[in-house]
């Protein structure tokens, strides 16, 4: 005899299946202030007063005038959107999601974390600890043999696109290194929430392909891992770095390596998408610039693209114009590139390893064959099983162009460019494919499929192509996630603490790299130290 569930299991079901309906304006209140609050942080913090009140009323301003426009369409009339409900149990498995995922990936460095690991816990100690702007004294470091590698006299400026870490910073000199640690996980696990969140709304349901994509999209990576495996060959240096001088990085490597440039790439790119205008799309994407320099390259084409796109575009094609030529379009962007261009351009030194990629093949054939196999296995399988249901989506095309585009130019020995320049175009295909997922699993179209007996043997081969292309993309997540758990638990090799501080580096291995990447000498010679930031004396 089939048991009764108890009252408490029936309240639990209703609960967890009581959907929560989200709508685009509060996502979109949500992702813009998430994005813009810690640049006014920066502005506060960095800048002289007479000029940080100024700019931080500006960017108030706009943010307050994007919210209030964000669900009119172009000719400014509320557009109608229907809401997304989200079960509460989804919302509840979003919100652990974005937790593990953050710390799994060494956000506070609880977990074992790469190399990088050293110098992003440095970066949140330093700006905890020292007072903004941050210079370092050189007679400081405490290491001998680290002076000696350094070669430095007198004060250096520290120059890294670190707004991310504003907020937790803050925390950090209220309540200590811990409390700010803690609000760095918290912040990094909401970017990722109203992300997927906003991955639902543009699918139009709440689905965990969402969830799937987000953590496992990237490339067919597992193939030339696994001929090097049988065959090593000249080129491969690790999973995600197959071949020489150019790489696509999954979006779990991403989220472990470069948390602070692609959770706020990935939001915007979401925004752009669900954008219902173009009133502010100088806003959305030019915030990114705060974030990465390097994302800010492959920001503009999707950009453009929403700037100019017919869906957005007003009947009359005077306002179309005049919504282009918008304080949020045109202010914003020239501030957000006059400050943290002239911060930036304080180290314009450390990209000197620059050039078009065929050059460093000695040979355009070779070039253009390691091209050719390097698009095969990172785009092309991902563009296969999007393409029918977006081939008419310019956003598509932005996307590809740029994919085309980035492997072209190196800049740094590890080539940043192209690693962090396609981080947009290719979370846009990692949407275009959750909403793939969606597709193929939701059971309204399920059952519509049922219906018109649609499943035969062409569409069967078809979602058993689409299964094998996710079960490759997420070896990656599968492989560092071992390597994370292993070294985690099993080893006792760590990177937390082996330089602490750039102001007093614990290990001297590191020390040339800091200085070719994070300081500036005699940072009172720079615009921006001199004319734009607070006093910028070395603290004592």
């Amino acid at each position: 005899m089939k048991k009764e569930p108890s009252p408490f299991h029936i309240c639990y079901n209703k609960r967890m299946n009581k959907k929560i309906r989200i709508s685009y304006k509060s996502f979109f209140t949500m992702a813009i202030v998430y994005l813009a609050l810690p640049v006014v942080l920066f502005f506060l913090g960095y800048l002289k007063i007479y000029i940080s009140i100024p700019l931080s009323v500006i960017l108030i301003a706009s943010v307050v005038l994007a919210v209030r426009d964000c669900t009119k369409g172009p000719d400014k009339t509320i557009t109608e959107v229907k809401d997304v409900g989200f079960p509460a149990a989804f919302i509840a498995a979003t919100a652990v999601f974005a937790i593990v995922v953050t710390v799994t990936n060494g956000v506070g460095e609880y977990m074992w974390g790469p190399y990088d690991h050293a110098f992003r816990r440095a970066i949140l100690n330093d700006l905890i600890d020292y007072k903004w702007p941050i210079v370092y004294d050189s007679a400081k470091q405490s290491n001998e043999i680290v002076r000696a590698l350094l070669n430095l006299n007198g004060d250096q400026g520290f120059v890294y696109y670190f707004t991310y870490w504003m907020p937790a910073a803050l925390i950090g000199k209220i309540a200590g290194f811990t409390a700010g640690n803690i609000a760095l996980i918290i912040w990094n696990s909401i970017g990722i929430f109203i992300t997927i969140t906003g991955m639902c709304i543009y699918i139009k349901r709440a689905t965990y392909g969402t969830l799937v994509m987000y953590l496992c999209f990237g490339g067919l990576d597992v193939i030339p891992y696994l001929i090097n495996e049988i065959i090593p060959y000249d080129g491969w240096f690790w999973i995600d770095g197959w071949v020489s001088h150019i790489s696509y990085i999954s979006n779990f490597n991403n989220l472990e390596n470069v948390y602070h440039q692609v959770v706020p790439c990935y939001l915007i790119i979401t925004m752009l998408l669900l954008a219902r205008n173009n009133r502010s799309i100088g806003l959305t994407a030019g915030l990114i610039f705060a974030y990465s320099p390097w994302a800010t390259f492959g920001m503009i084409v999707p950009a453009a693209v929403r700037l100019l796109s017919g869906d957005l575009r007003a009947e009359d094609r005077k306002k179309s114009v005049l919504n282009i030529f918008t304080f949020n379009n045109l202010a914003v962007p020239a501030v957000l590139l006059f400050v943290f261009g002239t911060y930036y351009s304080a180290k314009s030194d450390s990209m000197h390893d620059k050039g078009f990629v065929w050059d460093y093949y000695g040979s355009i054939p070779v070039f253009l064959l390691v091209y050719v196999l390097f698009l095969a296995v990172e785009v092309l399988p991902s563009f296969i099983f999007v393409y029918r249901r977006q081939r008419k989506n310019p956003m598509l095309w932005a996307a590809v162009a740029m994919l085309l585009i980035c492997p072209l130019y190196k800049i740094t020995e590890s080539n940043d460019f192209t690693m962090r320049a396609s981080m947009p175009a290719l979370f846009i295909l990692c949407i275009f494919m959750a909403q793939r997922i969606s597709d193929y699993t939701a059971e309204d179209i399920l059952l519509k499929r049922k219906n018109e007996k649609r499943k035969g043997v062409k569409e069967h081969i078809k979602m058993a192509l689409f299964a094998l292309v996710l079960i490759g993309m997420s070896y990656v997540t599968y492989y560092m996630t071992t390597v994370i758990y292993t070294s985690t638990f099993l080893t006792e090799e760590r990177f937390t603490y082996d330089i602490v501080s750039f102001g007093d580096i614990a290990k001297p291995d590191y020390a040339e790299k800091i200085k070719d990447q994070f300081f500036v000498e005699n940072p009172s010679e720079t615009f921006f130290f001199k004319y734009l930031a607070l006093s910028s004396h070395p603290q004592q």
